[in-house]
């Protein structure tokens, strides 16, 4: 199922002959509020509901997939995962890292799917990325029990500052650097857990003015999806509406040589399989 804003309410979407169709969910006004009762939504909502359920519903009414509206507005954390895929690292010259590396990027930088920036500089690098979107959360999540605590995946762009991200050298300011405004875009729409077969053979693709530059598929992690829920709970509580952005594939633009980084007028989309597509304008 996918959970996706649409005319200012969370609505249920569903795909049928390459056309979108949509039915209003009742008794809540964002996805946020369905994040934050999501035990009793995933049990007594989501447990009856189809996408042949959703197209044959007398409300259900074609959707236009290009207004779909940032899913998730109000996150608590945004804990983020640097070095996640071995090329990366390499085209990083980093060493593999033993435990997952976890920085954070900071709530005010959320964006919708159809995304507009200014540039900070000019040395602004793309990076698309699997997000975790938690539904029941906790502390101390076991590895086994790590997808009863999701809600879903998105798309998401991690978009980074590279100068201020590294301008004191060993002392990195990942932070800051990847926290602009709408520097996180996500979307479009949330697949929930049940819905998203196999999410490990999904393919992650960026492409800049229509050229690929990073192609590879979700089992290259290096820590999964698993094993990210587990080690982050076992250090923050992991609240409703939490999203953690999985790390990035190589492809990057400071990874090239010679390097390569965003300027005006550039158009970034991300695109995962299964899970749609969001877009950033350079300005």
């Amino acid at each position: 199922m996918k959970l996706a804003m649409y005319n200012q309410k969370p609505t249920f979407v569903a795909f049928q002959n390459d056309q979108l169709w949509g039915v209003p969910i009742t008794g809540y006004d964002s996805i946020d509020d369905i994040l934050n009762d999501w035990q009793s939504f995933e049990s007594k909502v989501l447990i009856n509901i189809s996408d042949k359920a959703i197209i044959n519903d007398d409300n259900a009414e074609p959707i236009d997939g290009t207004k779909f509206e940032q899913p998730v507005t109000h996150p608590r954390q945004l804990p983020a995962i640097g070095f996640n895929y071995i090329d990366h690292m390499e085209e990083m010259a980093t060493a593999r890292p033993k435990r997952p590396n976890v920085f954070n990027k900071f709530v005010s930088s959320l964006a919708g799917p159809a995304n507009s920036i200014h540039l900070s500089g000019d040395t602004v690098d793309w990076e698309s990325e699997l997000i975790v979107v938690i539904g029941n959360g906790g502390r101390n999540i076991s590895r086994e029990d790590a997808e009863d605590a999701i809600a879903g995946y998105m798309v998401g762009q991690d978009i980074s500052d590279r100068t201020l991200q590294s301008i004191d050298g060993p002392s990195t300011q990942f932070d800051l650097g990847k926290s602009f405004r709408n520097y996180s875009p996500i979307g479009p729409y949330i697949s929930t857990i049940a819905d998203t077969d196999d999410i490990v053979s999904k393919n992650i693709i960026t492409k800049v003015n229509g050229e690929t530059m990073q192609k590879a598929t979700i089992s290259q992690m290096l820590f999964d999806i698993q094993t990210l829920v587990s080690y982050i709970s076992g250090v923050i509580e992991l609240y409703p509406g939490d999203l953690i952005f999985t790390g990035t594939p190589s492809g990057t633009g400071v990874g090239r040589d010679p390097q390569i980084f965003l300027k005006s007028g550039d158009v970034f989309t991300s695109e995962i399989d299964g899970l749609g597509k969001i877009e950033t304008k350079a300005n």
